[in-house]
């Protein structure tokens, strides 16, 4: 898409967004690039007002808003903020840094086999999470598919569905793009996963020769070829002729699955820039670049204006590493999505061992040796902390509290970017995707909570307070859960500390609260259980909040005065209790920070494997007896549900029907640690033997065990950052370590 002033018909803002330009204007609507108060810049699409004023445009408007939330920021473009129910329905999602398959096709020609086989692993494993939802895209094609240097986004699902739903489809009627639809799409049947691999075939031929597989013509043309006539695969790489001809097959049935195509596609070797021409490259930096010639207000665009010359022709000699981080640190909310869509994970060298430019500290312990941690730093952790560090996550850093305050640490060299965001333990930080919030105590014991909001992801670090009057920000006990969408759930105190650790007494009055940070404002508020003066114990040990189609959710892991817990799930709107139930448990601290959650099930941490349904606390699946062959560790969600099994290793669950996917392959998992969780990458699983201090690099699509390294830690997080690390937290220490 390119950038042209705004118009004196455009609007100056939409919702919270300010309109900086156009990216482009069709029949439906138009894109533009908008930025936010907060400056994430993002690009917001409308809907012309004479369409929507139609209920059927106004449902499909609805459906790719839903659709584009299913896919995610791993394999999309992140969902911002939508208005489908607006006069004029938007939807804002992060503004995607890299050109257009067809864009990049155009400027460097067919792009080499190398580039086609990871683009194609990389796109089927994003169809592979958007069916794993029940959703077909239905126009999947190279102008729906952006190229950044960390992976392919598939993005447009104006016309995608739930898989079996007719309901805006006539029987016989065609929707799509005639040059890249299936067989069944052109007469109007149902399109299932299968139709979607047809399409990705055709995008893969396309960028193989420059052409499509059907030609070009017109409508009546092209979908008589696509029902009859043999692909021209003229030019295609002689290797990739038997994958693509099997996808092009007239019958559904007899096309492969997409962890098929995936596997037979690419190993998953190295990071996604490494196999892009450099012209390419050099484009996904001019866009980068260009980006940040437009300020946040209705201003057209200089005549002159030429962002192209900006940025130096890369070479050869030009590091990919480099155009990594200047296409995808460049941008405020952007790289934050762009870290997770390469389907393969980084692997490190070298050149990323020693200390970054301008560091405060130099990592501790001696230069990273492979297999081994790239990084380490010591933790200064109390045993009266009531809550251990938890890393926190934003793209190329990671923020961590302890007992000396957040640091903020480069991931890739253990270099602290920022030496000190301020006091707040643990149980007072949490982070809403590129912004940290905290909560530091009050000095005096007696003082109003303070929430500080610290944007990590715009280029100076800029920090916002917002004060709440009727609650003490002195009392030890004060949690920040949670926040979404700048609302941060807290639990909070009234009345004066005792002089005890967690400060409780009788008198206190504490509640539940939804604190709006943007308007200062509480959203809601409902009581808690009074806690005794001795007790030590936290209200929460772990909480998410989710939205899908405006259903809102809050799920919290509480912990009662006597030590039992409960998993409750409240409407994150309201505060209203939806349900609520018991855990077995048998010690709170095994579940601390653990809770499981996707758009529709929570996955308690304890007890037998099982998915419960957010809105209505009904069971839907559980792998137990019949299933399960041991007792099952707390899960991890991923493409699957994952979970060790005790005495076999690693276990892959359908999360929409608790049936195995996979077993962990070799024997070598037996030993694994039942209590920690695995941790799911974008194309592997990691799970932990603590006897033998290695990690087991396991396939998420076969569960194959890759490799195996030496690793040390208590708990261990994957950072979807760029590239993509493993960050492991011991009792004294943080360590980053290589995920390739």
């Amino acid at each position: 898409m390119m950038l042209s002033p705004l118009t004196h018909d455009d609007p100056a803002a939409i919702g919270s967004f300010d309109l900086l330009a156009r990216l482009g204007h069709g029949g439906m609507g138009t894109v533009y690039l908008a930025r936010s108060a907060g400056g994430r810049t993002v690009a917001l699409k409308t809907m012309h007002a004479g369409i929507a004023s139609d209920p059927a445009a106004r449902t499909r408007f609805h459906l790719e808003t839903d659709a584009a939330r299913i896919i995610g920021g791993h394999h999309g473009a992140t969902v911002v903020d939508a208005g489908p129910h607006a006069e004029t329905p938007w939807l804002a999602t992060e503004y995607v840094l890299g050109p257009p398959l067809d864009d990049a096709v155009d400027l460097s020609g067919p792009l080499p086999e190398t580039s086609v086989r990871a683009l194609g692993a990389a796109l089927a494993g994003a169809l592979a999470q958007l069916h794993a939802s029940d959703v077909v895209h239905r126009d999947l094609k190279p102008s729906n598919v952006m190229i950044t240097a960390f992976g392919p986004k598939i993005i447009d699902f104006g016309i995608s569905r739930a898989a079996g739903d007719d309901r805006l489809t006539r029987t016989g009627t065609a929707a799509g793009t005639p040059a890249f639809m299936s067989p069944e799409q052109a007469t109007g049947q149902e399109h299932t996963p299968a139709g979607d691999v047809f399409a990705l075939a055709g995008v893969l031929t396309y960028a193989a020769t420059g052409h499509g597989p059907f030609g070009t013509g017109q409508a009546a043309d092209l979908i008589y070829r696509v029902r009859y006539a043999d692909a021209d695969l003229m030019g295609l790489p002689e290797t990739l002729l038997p994958i693509l001809q099997r996808c092009l097959a007239k019958d559904p049935a007899e096309r492969p699955t997409t962890h098929e195509l995936a596997a037979q596609l690419h190993d998953g070797q190295g990071q996604f820039a490494d196999h892009l021409p450099e012209t390419v490259l050099t484009d996904i930096g001019r866009r980068a670049t260009e980006v940040w010639q437009h300020q946040p207000y209705r201003l057209p665009a200089p005549a002159d204006h030429s962002a192209a010359e900006t940025v130096p022709a890369a070479t050869p000699a030009t590091s990919r590493r480099t155009l990594l981080k200047a296409g995808g640190g460049s941008v405020a909310g952007a790289a934050l999505a762009g870290a997770g869509v390469w389907a393969w994970l980084g692997r490190g060298d070298g050149s990323e061992s020693g200390n970054k430019p301008g560091s405060k500290t130099k990592p501790g312990g001696s230069p990273a040796k492979k297999g081994s941690w790239l990084w380490r730093l010591p933790l200064s952790v109390s045993q009266t902390a009531p809550q251990p560090p938890r890393p926190l996550s934003f793209v190329a850093s990671v923020a961590i509290p302890d007992d000396n305050g957040i640091r903020v640490i480069d991931m890739n060299r253990g270099g602290v970017e920022i030496p000190s965001l301020g006091k707040a333990p643990a149980h007072r930080c949490t982070a809403e995707e590129e912004k940290l919030h905290s909560c530091e105590p009050v000095r005096s014991g007696d003082g109003p909570i303070t929430i500080k909001t610290t944007d990590l992801m715009s280029r100076d670090v800029a920090t916002a307070s917002v004060e709440f009057k009727d609650y003490n920000g002195g009392l030890p006990a004060t949690q920040l859960l949670c926040a979404a969408e700048g609302v941060v759930y807290v639990a909070a105190g009234q009345g004066k500390p005792s002089g005890r650790a967690m400060g409780f007494t009788a008198e206190q009055k504490w509640s539940l609260l939804a604190l709006d940070t943007h308007t200062g404002k509480i959203v809601w508020r409902q009581p808690l259980p009074s806690r005794p003066e001795t007790s030590e114990r936290l209200h929460f040990l772990a909480a998410r909040a989710t939205n899908h189609d405006d259903d809102y959710h809050l799920a919290l892991l509480q912990e009662s005065s006597e030590g039992t817990v409960t998993l409750a799930v409240r409407d994150a709107r309201t505060g209203k209790l939806r349900w609520e139930q018991p855990l077995e448990v048998s010690d709170p601290d095994d579940v601390q920070g653990l809770l499981e959650v996707d758009l529709f099930h929570v996955y308690p941490p304890s007890g037998t494997l099982r998915a419960i349904a957010l809105k209505d606390g009904k069971e839907k699946w559980a792998f137990g007896t019949g299933r399960a062959r041991g007792r099952t560790g707390p899960p991890t969600v991923g493409d699957s549900v994952f979970a060790v099994e005790e005495g076999h290793g690693l276990v892959a669950v359908d999360f929409v029907t608790g049936d195995v996917v996979w077993r962990e392959k070799g024997g070598q998992g037996k030993e694994a640690d039942l209590t920690i969780p695995p941790v799911a990458g974008y194309r592997f699983v990691y799970s932990y033997d603590r006897k033998a201090g290695r990690m087991r690099v396991v396939d998420a699509g076969t569960g194959k065990v890759a490799k195996t390294y030496e690793a040390e830690g208590d708990r261990f997080y994957a950072h979807m950052g760029i590239p993509e690390r493993l960050i492991a937290v011991g009792p004294d220490f943080i360590a980053g370590y290589n995920l390739g």
